[in-house]
C-alpha cells in the first residue's frame, strides 16, 4: 500500500534479522551525528527496550553509554531506519549520548587453553 505519511510512532519492530558489526558500527556512526533531540529519542527507544542497557558515564552525568551489542536486533533495525530519516548535523555537545562502536569479533585463535 502506500507509505505516503506513514510516522515513525508505529514502531515498526518486526524486522530482527541480526546486525553484522560494520552495519553495527555504521549504526553507531550515525547515532553519534543526530542532533541533541533525535538522540534522546534513541535513547529513549532503547531504554524502552532494553532497560538494562543505559549506562551512565560516572565523569560526565550528561553522558549517557548505550553499548550497542546488548541491544536485540529488532531494536538495532529501527533504530537503522530512524537514523536513516532523521535530519543529521554537525557534531554538538548538547545532551550527548555517546555510542561507542561494539568492539570488533575476534576470531580463530587456536584451540589454546582457556585464559581468564
Amino acid at each position: 500500500g502506500p507509505t505516503t505519511g506513514k510516522r515513525m510512532l508505529e514502531q515498526d519492530f518486526s524486522n530482527d534479522s541480526p546486525m553484522s558489526y560494520e552495519e553495527k558500527r555504521e549504526l553507531c556512526a550515525n547515532m553519534n551525528k543526530l542532533p541533541g533531540k533525535k538522540l534522546g529519542s534513541v535513547v529513549q527507544i532503547v531504554h524502552d527496550r532494553n532497560p538494562k542497557i543505559l549506562q551512565q558515564n560516572g565523569e560526565d552525568p550528561d553522558e549517557i553509554e548505550i553499548d550497542i551489542d546488548r541491544i536485540d536486533a529488532a531494536t538495532l533495525r529501527y533504530l537503522e531506519n530512524f537514523v536513516r530519516e532523521a535530519p543529521q548535523q554537525e557534531q554538538q555537545k548538547e545532551g550527548k549520548a555517546l555510542i561507542p562502536a561494539p568492539p570488533r569479533p575476534v576470531r580463530g585463535r587456536g584451540a589454546g587453553g582457556g585464559q581468564g
